[in-house]
């Protein structure tokens, strides 16, 4: 593992992405969580499921920020098995199918401009990982957290503690510029 920030405190979030750690949004995400930011060199999955491991971690969310990250973050959640609380991806690539993550809450946050996710990005993702949450952040372009991050810590943070009782929405969500 070449790098590991952690800031924050309250439940554990590990946290996966290029430049993620110290960033303004892993600084707000931290008001609310113990935000343990990796950066491995490679094979992120497995440096953060061995964190999780050697942590002793009970119950532990995850985040992956940009495309490759966030791939690296749902195999760490599907690797950490009960212990995966809720995973959030942040302007992830092409969605995966992986039904060891049926029965983990997930959100999924797109910039509403950003030219890497599809028209029918919802649907696509919906239909990807089924009972995942869509949130669609104005303005937020290709890498959501860095540009527009109180933005992803609000809603990072909403769905990472309240997991399943984010449905109070209708499954998918717009956060505008404010």
């Amino acid at each position: 593992m070449s790098g590991l920030v952690e800031i924050g405190v309250g439940p554990p979030i590990v946290a996966l992405g290029v430049s993620f750690a110290g960033s303004d949004a892993h600084r707000l995400l931290a008001v609310r969580f113990r935000v343990v930011a990796l950066e491995a060199e490679d094979d992120a999955a497995a440096a953060a499921a061995r964190f999780v491991a050697e942590s002793g971690l009970e119950q532990v969310g995850f985040l992956g920020v940009g495309a490759a990250a966030s791939a690296e973050a749902l195999l760490a959640a599907a690797e950490a098995g009960e212990r995966a609380r809720s995973i959030v991806l942040a302007s992830p690539g092409p969605p995966p199918a992986d039904p060891r993550l049926l029965k983990i809450p997930k959100a999924v946050l797109i910039g509403t401009d950003d030219p890497a996710q599809p028209p029918d990005a919802v649907a696509t993702w919906r239909a990807a990982l089924p009972g995942c949450h869509v949130v669609l952040i104005y303005e937020g372009g290709g890498d959501v957290a860095a540009i527009r991050p109180r933005a992803f810590a609000e809603a990072a943070g909403d769905f990472l503690e309240r997991q399943g009782r984010f449905g109070f929405m209708t499954g998918s969500v717009a956060i505008s510029p404010g």
